[in-house]
């Protein structure tokens, strides 16, 4: 059956429109899923069938229920004896009950329940005699320590509904409910068509001017990931006729094209014309940083096929594909309820700009900080390094935090609430110095940056002092000239009003990191204390 959406009489041009309450890139994805409707493309795909110990991952194409009941007969929780409830009423600890041989049966959990049986005592509960017979001292009701037929699930019962990714606990439910195959959707095939006169394949030695194919292995990954079957294809060069023709190739066996750069406007950027040629364009640049030179379009033919110019820095990629190509494959596969990503709260470590005509996803690194003024740890945010180009900072990046459009800056303290990302490497492991830079300072970033993460927020010796006071940061960095050394620049009084005693880690012969006396074990400080023995700058004290 095909898509449908509201409002398909409403205008798709070349660009984005923002309506009230909805950011640029929710916004271009509904212009983009409108045309790709009226071109008659349809979502979602057909089925299939997955035997069931591969059904992990797979998307039900139906709803599922249960083919008979589990457990199917009458069984015993515990091991023990199986008994008559009856036979046990007169029981108490001052006057015990004995059953002969005959009365009572030997039972192990998940054993079929004798006849005439209607409980079960625990083996730690009774008492073997020399004749075989057993004492025991607590009466039982019947259904004790029983597992009735369906107690678990019930033959017909529904077990996940249509549209659910199959998570491996729902596998061991659906085997134990009768079920050897379920029906699923098909996965989509994802074609990633890397573009480029300097792009290089994985493996090569890149000479100067050149770059490796690394965003097709992002892609082809985060594609897997959602339920995809990825379609990898050679590098081809930045010729628009050599570029058309494997588009239209691959558009024959795909369900979305992703092409790897170009969809700016540069010289050698061709992605548009392409697409224009083979189709048409739904939204070419979308207000949202990284990420702003993304295409989306559909490609004409016997069958039309959405196709997404993905930009060329990882950063903008990584986006493209989270905004658009995700949820893309989502309706693909019929999955109708939103995969929801829950925010934590947390306070922004320094301040941050933001143009206020874009939507940004700032990357963060989170952090647990002691707040001297309530001695609870707190979630700290700390901005990572901005720039569509840096790897690093995707691998780093721990949560994101979206600033909408019409925001220019988010205060230092700010209460924000950054939407955690699975799987991150440091799970909130950071260490946040605030201060001044040296090469003192760099040096002992240097070497616990083989120890940890240790992000140093660039600062005054004022800022930093009241970072830490705030509990903004988990050391600040002061100098001798306007900290240590006593007169109108020290800090230190102060700070040992605001926050108790203090205690320091000397970095040089005129510079120390200050932190609370209660933070002197916590993990982070033992990062910097580890750096600092390593480096034998100087001594703690």
């Amino acid at each position: 059956m095909a898509i449908t959406w509201p409002d398909l009489d409403a205008p798709a041009g070349e660009g984005w429109a923002r309506r009230d309450g909805a950011g640029p890139a929710a916004e271009s994805l509904q212009v983009w899923l409108r045309a790709c409707a009226r071109s008659g493309w349809a979502a979602p795909l057909g089925t299939e069938s997955a035997g069931i110990a591969l059904a992990s991952g797979r998307v039900t194409a139906g709803a599922v229920r249960a083919l008979w009941s589990v457990p199917a007969h009458r069984a015993a929780a515990m091991d023990g004896i199986a008994v008559s409830a009856a036979d046990t009423r007169a029981a108490t600890p001052e006057r015990p009950t004995r059953l002969p041989p005959g009365e009572f049966d030997v039972i192990d959990t998940g054993d079929l329940m004798p006849d005439g049986r209607d409980a079960v005592i625990m083996r730690e509960h009774l008492r073997h005699l020399g004749d075989g017979s057993v004492e025991i001292s607590n009466a039982v009701a019947p259904g004790r320590h029983v597992r009735s037929p369906g107690e678990d699930i019930r033959a017909g019962t529904l077990l996940l509904p249509a549209g659910h990714r199959v998570r491996p606990v729902d596998v061991a439910a659906l085997a134990g409910a009768g079920h050897r195959t379920i029906a699923v959707r098909r996965r989509p095939v994802v074609a990633i068509l890397p573009t480029g006169d300097e792009v290089r394949p994985v493996g090569s030695v890149p000479a100067p001017g050149e770059v490796l194919d690394t965003n097709s292995l992002m892609l082809a990954g985060m594609a897997g990931e959602a339920g995809g079957e990825v379609l990898a294809l050679p590098i081809v060069p930045d010729q628009p006729d050599v570029i058309a023709t494997a588009v239209a190739r691959v558009a024959r066996r795909a369900d979305v094209v992703l092409v790897i750069a170009g969809s700016s406007a540069g010289r050698g950027d061709h992605t548009a014309a392409v697409v224009r040629r083979l189709g048409h364009i739904a939204v070419q640049g979308v207000a949202i940083r990284p990420g702003h030179p993304v295409l989306l379009g559909v490609l004409s033919g016997d069958r039309p096929v959405p196709v997404v110019g993905v930009p060329g820095y990882p950063g903008s990629a990584e986006r493209a594909f989270t905004c658009f190509v995700l949820p893309l494959l989502n309706v693909l596969l019929g999955i109708t309820r939103s995969e929801q990503r829950y925010s934590v709260p947390a306070r922004l470590a320094c301040p941050v700009s933001s143009a206020p005509h874009l939507e940004e996803y700032l990357r963060l690194r989170l952090a647990r900080v002691l707040d001297p003024r309530t001695g609870r740890e707190d979630l700290v945010a700390v901005p990572l390094r901005r720039g569509a180009g840096a790897l690093n900072t995707i691998i780093q990046t721990e949560a994101l935090l979206r600033i909408p459009i019409g925001i220019s800056g988010v205060a230092a303290g700010a209460e924000v609430a950054p939407i955690p990302l699975g799987g991150a490497a440091f799970e909130t492991a950071t260490t946040i110095i605030a201060g001044p830079r040296s090469p003192a300072a760099d040096a002992l970033l240097e070497e616990s940056g083989a120890r940890g993460v240790v992000q140093w927020i660039e600062s005054s010796a004022r800022e930093a002092s009241e970072a830490l006071a705030t509990g903004l940061c988990h050391v600040a960095a002061l100098g001798a000239d306007d900290a240590l050394a006593g007169g109108p620049g020290d800090f230190l009084a102060a700070l040992a009003e605001r926050i108790g005693k203090l205690a320091t880690l000397r970095i040089s012969a005129r510079e120390a990191l200050v932190l609370p006396a209660l933070a002197w074990d916590s993990s982070p400080v033992m990062v910097l204390r580890g750096a600092l023995l390593a480096t034998r700058e100087a001594p703690e004290s």
